[in-house]
């Protein structure tokens, strides 16, 4: 087993412990994130493996949607007039 492997166990273990949080839903954005982060980076370390790359580019767009944008939006409209 390789460094390239390591990275690879990492990044399933942060999604699957993603899963587990089930009460701090900023906390387990933040984690399946790191997770789907590092699984980007384990693909383009398997020379540019696509089906691991593509899905896991959704995923971090939508975590950081909803942990950055959303946040904001929502930030602005609970403020009073």
């Amino acid at each position: 087993m390789n460094w390239i492997d390591w990275i690879g166990y990492m990044a399933a273990a942060l999604v699957v412990i993603s899963f587990l949080v089930s009460r701090n839903m900023r906390l387990l954005r933040t984690i399946n994130m790191l997770g789907a982060a590092l699984f980007i980076f384990y693909g383009v370390l398997l020379n540019i493996n696509l089906p691991v790359i593509i899905p896991n580019a959704v995923i971090v767009g939508i975590q950081v949607f909803y942990l950055f944008i959303k946040k904001e939006e929502s930030g602005r409209s609970s403020q009073p007039a």
